[in-house]
């Protein structure tokens, strides 16, 4: 068995679990391929096999632990955000981290009300695990759980160098994504909802019995629009150096600027060739997942036949949304794009 030292210092045990009540991290050995073929860094997509061993909190961080720069890909769900860290595991330049489960304990905790400066020693530390390189060199970009993004501006204060992305589905697109997965779609949209309730990251006027009120679309566009008055919020704190927004469609359509122009955020060293190399790659080839060939396709169809079935309270959805973000002041159109709107190119630094 690999001792502390050894597992702390390497990324390939991967800081997977928080466990509050013995304040220790829960280490899973996992190399690079295996990352590569979970969809999520979630026990579910985990090989069962992989050893697990928990360190205290005390012990899992030393000056010799190495940390690499740092960077993240906040998003709103439903807004293709896998495929962009899955394009970001570049061996020598970058690893993209899905979801890992671990930042989710944490929200668990804040949740459950832990007092606030037991919840930041434990959110840096696991930052701090999480930005270990898997060679020397890289860079580490972390795609967390649309949940996490409550402690976006904790993780961004922790770590005053790191840079992020706010990728969101826009209104419409987030509705039909959703309305297509039918009973679980809507049921995730409200255990979404009671997630903000209990964070108070609610915009104003939905009490509990307002939203016992909605339909579950009309539930879904309050917390879009939560989301999105917290992204504008960030936007607005941090500033266009460190924070810039994108919206799915146009990633989808304008995926090689994209690109490039988020290897300039995260500061790394991409040249055309390696954009084009990735962009033939696997990320953009194979479902998220269940790494199928994809067909940018079938997204549009099935938002067509999304549409066919549940279009009219879709789009009454939008427009009363619209409503409610004009009268509580909520963008709908984030500021700090990633590409500039006039040629949809890369923005200059």
């Amino acid at each position: 068995m690999a001792s502390t030292a050894e597992i702390t210092r390497n990324a390939e045990f991967l800081a997977h679990r928080y466990d509050a009540s013995t304040r220790s991290f829960q280490f899973v050995a996992l190399n690079r391929e295996q990352h590569r073929r979970s969809t999520f860094l979630t026990d579910e997509y985990i090989p069962g096999d992989s050893e697990r061993i928990m360190v205290p909190a005390q012990d899992v961080v030393d000056d010799q632990t190495p940390v690499a720069p740092i960077h993240f890909i906040f998003h709103s769900a439903f807004a293709c955000s896998t495929m962009l860290a899955r394009a970001l595991d570049i061996e020598g330049i970058s690893m993209g981290l899905k979801e890992p489960i671990v930042l989710n304990d944490l929200v668990g905790m804040k949740r459950g009300g832990i007092a606030p400066a037991k919840l930041l020693a434990a959110l840096g530390q696991a930052v701090r695990l999480l930005a270990r390189p898997f060679s020397e060199g890289e860079t580490v970009v972390v795609k967390p759980s649309n949940i996490v993004n409550g402690l976006a501006a904790s993780i961004l204060d922790l770590r005053p160098e790191s840079k992020a992305l706010l990728l969101h589905a826009p209104l419409k697109t987030y509705l039909q994504s959703l309305a297509a997965k039918n009973m679980w779609g809507r049921i995730w949209a409200r255990e979404t909802a009671i997630g903000i309730m209990q964070e108070n990251g609610m915009i104003g006027g939905f009490a509990s019995a307002d939203l016992l009120r909605l339909t579950d679309i009309q539930v879904a566009a309050v917390a879009w629009l939560s989301e999105q008055d917290r992204f504008a919020k960030i936007v607005h704190e941090y500033g266009r150096d460190r924070i810039r927004t994108l919206n799915s469609e146009t990633f989808l359509a304008h995926k090689q600027d994209t690109v490039a122009s988020l290897a300039t955020l995260f500061q790394l060293d991409l040249s055309n060739g390696r954009i084009a190399d990735i962009l033939d790659g696997p990320a953009f080839t194979e479902h998220s997942k269940d790494f199928s060939t994809f067909d940018a396709t079938q997204r549009s169809d099935q938002h067509a036949s999304t549409g066919n079935v549940h279009g009219e309270e879709i789009d009454m959805v939008v427009q009363w949304a619209a409503a409610v973000a004009q009268s509580q002041n909520i963008p709908l159109v984030l500021g700090s794009p990633l590409l500039s709107p006039e040629n949809q190119g890369p923005l200059s630094r």
